[in-house]
């Protein structure tokens, strides 16, 4: 008896339309789903730390200003404007790691001997993207999971000055299991694509 699934060698269901005529899947997997802090995340964290804080004292400020009884009903709402602020800095410091993990809770991973797929489907958007593996493999373990990145994509941003800012982006199975074992996978498929 094969530990193969009965469509090995073909497309499995599902897959129709999306795989080339010669790719075949190797892995699949899911990310860790735990809510996750890195050290890469403490700046952004302080950020929102002091504009939280920032909020909170406008917040209070302007609570304590009573305005007069004839002042227009805006002048009551004031301090209700550091309300958005408050909760953005919250986000920053807090809420971007449950976040994450949600993201991660509702996205899959496969990789054929051509490309890596990541599928998420996060409040009811469903996405699908594919990226050619590259032969920058690059592998990250840690305590909360491994890393493979096996892409990067570019992107550019324009403001309303019209100054271009182009960053590029790394592009990976994150917080998987085994990624030693599927970097393997990977490495194979690239040496026999030639």
């Amino acid at each position: 008896m094969s530990d193969k699934p009965e469509w090995y060698g073909k497309h499995p269901p599902g897959w129709g339309g999306l795989l080339d005529e010669d790719e075949e899947i190797l892995w699949q997997g899911r990310p860790s789903a735990a809510v996750v802090v890195r050290a890469s995340d403490l700046p952004e964290s302080l950020f929102g730390l002091f504009f939280a804080g920032f909020a909170i004292f406008w917040i209070s400020m302007a609570s304590s200003m009573s305005p007069g009884r004839n002042a227009p009903g805006i002048f009551h709402f004031f301090p209700l404007f550091g309300l958005p602020f408050l909760a953005i800095g919250l986000y920053m410091v807090f809420g971007k790691f449950f976040w994450r993990a949600y993201q991660r809770r509702h996205t899959n991973y496969t990789l054929t001997n051509k490309r890596g797929f990541i599928a998420t489907e996060v409040m009811g958007q469903r996405k699908l993207k594919s990226y050619a593996l590259t032969d920058t493999l690059e592998l990250e373990q840690s305590a909360q999971g491994d890393t493979l990145w096996f892409a990067s994509a570019t992107y550019t941003r324009r403001n309303k000055n019209g100054f271009k800012r182009t960053y590029s982006k790394r592009i990976g199975f994150e917080l998987i299991e085994d990624g030693a074992k599927v970097m393997g996978l990977a490495r194979k498929a690239l040496r026999e694509a030639g």
